[in-house]
């Protein structure tokens, strides 16, 4: 099957919306690191809710907030945190700071 220019345009908007996709109102979110990106890129939980971060990677990754790191995740592991006050929360991997997402906590 031969692929038009409009096909090919259509798979990359689905794949940055996927991307970019917002969880609402959950209490509990997961962010998969894959492909070395956070996915989704943007979750949004309730205030005292949970985010878990999975390494799906080969590579190492971390989460980072500011000055506050995980530690190094090897493939397979995880990482979560409790957010207990509302605000818009960005975060880097410390390893790879081209890396970023965001939690939005209601």
């Amino acid at each position: 099957m031969k692929l038009t220019g409009f096909m090919v345009l259509f798979a990359v908007i689905a794949l940055l919306m996927a991307i970019t996709v917002t969880v609402q109102g959950q209490s509990t979110a997961l962010v998969n690191i894959k492909n070395s990106a956070f996915m989704p890129g943007t979750v949004t939980i309730s205030k005292g809710g949970i985010v878990t971060w999975v390494n799906q990677d080969s590579a190492m990754h971390s989460v980072k907030f500011g000055s506050e790191e995980s530690r190094p995740l090897a493939k397979g592991e995880k990482y979560s945190r409790t957010f207990n006050a509302p605000g818009t929360y960005e975060y880097t991997c410390g390893i790879h700071p081209s890396m970023k997402g965001k939690v939005i906590v209601k």
